[in-house]
């Protein structure tokens, strides 16, 4: 996956909040045993008017078949966030090796430069999972590469923080991974009838994604794969509501 461009003004900016992104909107990739789909410009799907989300860079969702390697990638100055959903992600690096198993999140920080390999070491299972890149607020930094594991129930009607940054008032005693940004990683699960607080504060950007399930908020309907951001709007009402089935969510905030 190639490095993505410079940050620029965003192209949500000047739009009244929330903007909806609809799941059809993203780019899907498929390539040698890769099923990727991606909300922003990354790798070989580019959109110029989704190049990003503020310091929120590349979300992807990604399915990788059993027994698939990915090429040697190179990372500098990106926090690369790797929730495994389901099945083993296996890495190295040249200087250690590992495995990632479902339910845990793994934080690389590539700071002034990693080169890694990942590999799905299963002959039957694929490696579903959940991709982010957030720039760093400091540059150039000793790469590091940490990881955590977070029990599903703990997201059943409320936020698990999964990352958490200087400066942000992320429940850490969770064993939210440390960002290199004020920002802040989370996901939840509703269930049907049942509200969740979005959670949207003065000055600040917010990325809602819908990973399973459809939910209402307002009087706008999400459906698996749409998305809601908020572009330093105050919302402090913004509820989400499940509709006929139970939901999961993904939400990233971001300095506005």
């Amino acid at each position: 996956m190639a490095t993505p461009p410079d940050p620029g003004a965003s192209s949500f900016a000047e739009v009244p909040m929330p903007v909806l992104c609809p799941a059809q909107t993203r780019g899907r990739l498929q390539q040698a045993g890769i099923d990727s789909v991606h909300s922003f410009s990354s790798a070989g799907f580019v959109d110029r008017n989704r190049m990003g989300f503020g310091a929120l860079r590349v979300l992807a969702e990604e399915c990788i078949a059993a027994g698939t390697a990915l090429p040697p990638q190179r990372r500098a100055n990106m926090q690369v966030l790797t929730w495994v959903r389901c099945g083993v992600l296996a890495w190295s690096d040249g200087t250690a090796s590992g495995e990632v198993p479902g339910g845990c999140v793994q934080l690389l920080d590539a700071g002034h430069g990693i080169e890694q390999v990942e590999r799905n070491p299963s002959a039957e299972h694929p490696v579903d999972l959940v991709r982010l890149w957030l720039q760093p607020a400091v540059l150039n930094t000793a790469p590091r590469r940490l990881e955590g594991w977070f029990d599903g129930t703990a997201r059943d009607g409320r936020w698990q923080t999964l990352a958490a940054g200087d400066g942000d008032a992320g429940d850490t005693t969770d064993g939210a991974l440390p960002l290199r940004l004020d920002a802040q990683v989370s996901v939840a699960r509703v269930r049907p009838g049942e509200g969740l607080a979005v959670g949207v504060r003065p000055g600040r950007r917010v990325w809602l994604q819908v990973l399973y399930g459809d939910v209402e908020i307002g009087e706008q309907a999400l459906e698996a794969g749409d998305a809601l951001a908020w572009d330093r709007e105050d919302d402090p009402h913004a509820t989400i509501i499940a509709s006929q089935q139970p939901a999961e969510l993904l939400r990233v905030e971001l300095p506005g």
